[in-house]
């Protein structure tokens, strides 16, 4: 048995030669430099990443004639005999077959001996994990202090199993799944010092099959070698690994795009025939379509080479999200249920012909059609915001009024024909005669409907109009959800300043800090639906939000937002979307029979079994009574059901 298999001739005998765990050799570089070593430490990690060739290092190196040095000189008699095994100061101990307490207890006796050539012992615990929990408890304090000359380090593949207490006791280190391209390098290197015929894409197979594994790879590679009588190809890869070529991969994918379910079967009996485990060829196949979706979706950072294949590309620009979820579940089925059959070519023929079965794909198809007229409708909402945009653009230019757009909301058209420098005077007069609010209201508004008859060549700016706005109507004694405050709105609204907020509607969430990030995303949850600049109007789908957004402590956080995001002070009412339709069909249709264009058009008050009458003063308000303390209150009255908060 002269000869050595290429994982152990090829394992890392210095910091240097370890890949892809730079976090880890450079930890101990500087520790072994400073001589600020830790008497036990945990690796931890999956198979194949260098845990325990890390060890023998560090063994070397704590033992080293020249030491302390960053890395073991491997020349000395001491580093030659650790690598060699010849040297009884390190030792090798298999948890998995020494798992028991007089194991443990053995070790702990040996410890206190010195050590016979080098400085310390070290004790390498490999599988640690496996120890039964009497052996931890009875390696627990050696554990914790150590002689000064021993030194503990422990390896696992599965760290959640090892007690808190050892956790504790050790410094951890997490070695993570080495990268396609430190493989790929490592197997270029051994190729070559072994005179090793081996073509590019069958290095790149085997890097990507080892899954992050070195000793895998290495492995695979010596099996490789074994089975091949010249040159390396990727074919000799996938018979020693019963994996399915990528190129056959691509043709079964094609001929189920294409419904060619004969096709299919055919090649499906190809592989059968040579060898190839229905269970392995189910692996492949959701693994393909798994990275046809990561391709389709997401940028990929570490790219397989069937992502580079012309037929990959065609068929992720073919298949559809709803398409490849709708195979890989047919084949996530197909999976379980070939674990408990002996017949696993039955089950992979049926899952074919599933995969081609047009009424099994309904729903795929019916999903594909939404996301393509969801896409056209977002380019057609897309063009007719550049239109607007052109519009107004031209407007602006020659002087004109700009058109009225396209109707969007049921009281649109009649924020299209409204202006609010032309309404003030003939709505106060209005107002007056039928509004029941008190007598100084009733002045100021005729005050400031004099104003603006007395002036008319004086209009406000933007800002002075809203002021003027805020300072009307502000006043007023609004009701939680007063037909009052939609009637300002809707007989003041104005269309353009709507469009510019709605613009804007959804940054309100990037304007904010985390701390008032919760009620601006109420603010966009809604529809801004009508306004005048100053006072709003958001609709909600439950009224149980409306409700909720009104209370006072809500609502005062909502509109502070809302006057800091705008610029201007601001009113907010949230009102469901039915009691909405409701009212906008009404003001549109009072607004076509109005008898003249000035006229102030009232509604019907807002009534919904579900909206609450919130106090000004309430701090803790339930939304909405449940039916039974409702049934309650109208047959026993209100002064004798009480409602205990929590209840």
């Amino acid at each position: 048995m002269a000869y050595k298999a290429l994982y152990r001739t090829y394992r890392p005998k210095d910091f240097d030669e370890v890949a892809g765990q730079e976090h880890i050799t450079k930890t101990f570089k500087n520790a072994l430099k400073h001589e600020k070593l830790s008497h036990a430490y945990l690796f931890s990690g999956p198979r194949g990443t260098g845990k325990t060739s890390v060890a023998k290092i560090i063994a070397k190196a704590v033992n080293c004639e020249k030491a302390p040095v960053e890395n073991p000189c491997n020349e000395c008699d001491i580093c030659r005999g650790i690598d060699k095994n010849t040297i009884h100061d390190v030792i090798e101990i298999d948890a998995a077959s020494n798992n028991g307490v007089d194991e443990i207890r053995e070790l702990r006796d040996k410890v206190k001996y010195l050590p016979g050539v080098g400085k310390y012992k070290v004790y390498i615990i490999d599988e640690v994990h496996m120890l039964s929990i009497g052996a931890f408890n009875a390696l627990l304090k050696t554990l914790e202090e150590p002689p000064k000359h021993v030194m503990f380090i422990l390896a696992t593949t599965e760290p959640h199993k090892i007690p808190s207490t050892i956790h504790s006791r050790c410094q951890r280190f997490d070695f993570r799944g080495i990268g396609k391209k430190e493989i790929l390098a490592k197997l270029q290197e051994i190729v070559s010092k072994e005179s090793i015929e081996a073509s590019e894409e069958a290095l790149v197979h085997i890097a990507e099959s080892a899954e992050g594994g070195m000793r895998d790879a290495i492995s695979l590679l010596d099996q490789v070698v074994s089975y091949s009588d010249d040159t390396i190809a990727v074919s000799d890869v996938h018979a020693i690994k019963g994996s399915i070529s990528h190129d056959v991969v691509l043709d079964i994918a094609k001929a189920l795009k294409n419904n060619d379910v004969v096709k299919a079967l055919n090649a499906l009996e190809r592989l059968l025939e040579e060898g190839k485990e229905s269970h392995r060829i189910v692996d492949d196949l959701m693994t393909f379509y798994r990275d046809v979706l990561l391709v389709k979706n997401a940028e990929v950072e570490t790219k397989k080479s069937l992502h580079e294949k012309k037929g990959f590309l065609t068929l992720t620009e073919e298949l559809s999200n709803p398409l490849l979820f709708h195979y890989i579940d047919i084949l996530s089925q197909t999976k379980q249920q070939m674990r408990y059959a002996s017949q696993g070519k039955l089950f992979l023929e049926l899952a074919f012909i599933k995969m081609v079965d047009d009424d099994l794909k309904d729903r795929p198809k019916t999903l594909e059609t939404i996301q393509s007229l969801r896409e056209e409708f977002s380019e057609v909402e897309h063009k007719v915001e550049n239109l607007e945009k052109d519009i107004l653009t031209l407007s602006e230019t020659s002087g004109q009024k700009e058109p009225a757009p396209r109707e969007k909301t049921p009281a649109d058209e009649v924020f299209d024909r409204y202006e609010w420098e032309s309404q003030t005077d003939s709505k106060e007069e209005s107002s007056s005669e039928n509004d029941d609010e008190a007598p100084t209201e009733k002045s100021e508004e005729k005050k400031d409907s004099t104003e603006t008859t007395d002036k008319p060549s004086e209009e406000p700016d933007d800002k002075d109009r809203y002021r003027f706005l805020y300072d009307k109507y502000s006043q007023k004694k609004y009701k939680t959800f007063d037909i009052r405050f939609v009637e300002d709105v809707l007989n003041t609204a104005d269309r353009g300043v709507k469009i510019e907020m709605v613009k804007k509607w959804y940054d309100i969430e990037r304007f904010v800090d985390d701390k008032k990030l919760e009620y601006a995303k109420m603010i966009t949850d809604g529809n801004l639906v009508a306004t005048n600049g100053v006072m709003m109007i958001v609709t909600y789908d439950n009224p149980v939000v409306c409700n909720r957004l009104m209370k006072p402590q809500v609502k005062s956080h909502i509109v502070e937002i809302l006057e800091a995001y705008f610029e201007r002070p601001s009113m907010f009412l949230a009102l469901p979307e039915s009691v909405w339709e409701r009212i906008s069909d009404e003001f549109i249709k009072k607004f076509r029979n109005r008898k003249n264009e000035n006229e102030f058009i009232r509604l019907t008050p807002i009534d919904h079994p579900r909206l609450v009458e919130i106090p000004d003063t309430e701090e803790n308000y339930d939304d909405v009574a449940s039916d039974s303390v409702k049934e309650a209150k109208d047959i026993f009255g209100d002064d004798v059901v009480k409602v205990k908060k929590g209840d």
